[in-house]
């Protein structure tokens, strides 16, 4: 009697515990033990945006809006704030990311604006309210990749230690947009503090060329 007791506590164990897990996964919730030691997986807030710990490529995770228009690699050790983020049903998403790459000297601050309307495709529009609220006075490249048109805009003054650049990531296909903003600086100016317009260009072209809409 006392065995099938025992086994019975066994089976129920297994039984809620596969439950729990498939709750778990069904919830698209990481599991705690197998989370990547990362700034992005340790943080609460940012881990909800992570589909996976999984690196996709070597520092980078897949994130997921909560809007679920779309997709697009994050670093590794950034952090969304959870005091900039707002969410309006599943056409309108802000949010802000920051991370300090300490053995380059610099830290940057990113913010996005997901929307999805017909407003999307005023392209005059949106790069009038990227430079309004960034304050560039410049004009705006343009490439297409993929199902997506990117518009972009930089800048840099090596003087005061920063770089900015700025982006509007269109879809082609749908009534989808984001404007981007990337701000970096030296962390420290007392110490060498050399911000690469090369180096900084092709990380950030990196996470908005990866932006994929759903």
């Amino acid at each position: 009697m006392k065995k099938i007791i025992q086994l019975s506590l066994v089976l129920m164990l297994i039984f809620t515990g596969g439950c729990g897990m498939s709750k778990e996964k069904e919830n698209g919730k990481i599991d705690a033990s197998s989370m990547a030691d990362t700034e992005a997986f340790k943080d609460e807030f940012t881990r909800e945006f992570l589909t996976s710990n999984e690196e996709v490529e070597e520092g980078y995770y897949t994130f997921q809006s909560k809007t679920k228009g779309y997709t697009m690699l994050f670093p590794e050790n950034a952090k969304i704030s959870s005091g900039d983020y707002e969410q309006i049903e599943n056409t309108y998403e802000a949010l802000s990311f920051s991370e300090n790459l300490n053995e380059e000297n610099i830290t940057y601050f990113i913010s996005t604006n997901f929307e999805e309307s017909s407003h999307a495709g005023n392209i005059s529009l949106n790069t009038k309210i990227l430079s309004r609220v960034s304050g560039y006075d410049g004009e705006y490249s343009k490439y297409e990749l993929n199902d997506k048109t990117i518009y972009f805009g930089e800048k840099q003054n090596n003087d005061k230690g920063f770089y900015s650049y700025i982006a509007y990531i269109k879809s082609n296909n749908t009534d989808k947009g984001i404007r981007f903003i990337y701000n970096g600086r030296c962390l420290d100016r007392d110490q060498s503090c050399e911000l690469s317009p090369s180096n900084i260009r092709g990380k950030i072209k990196k996470i908005t060329d990866s932006i994929k809409f759903k």
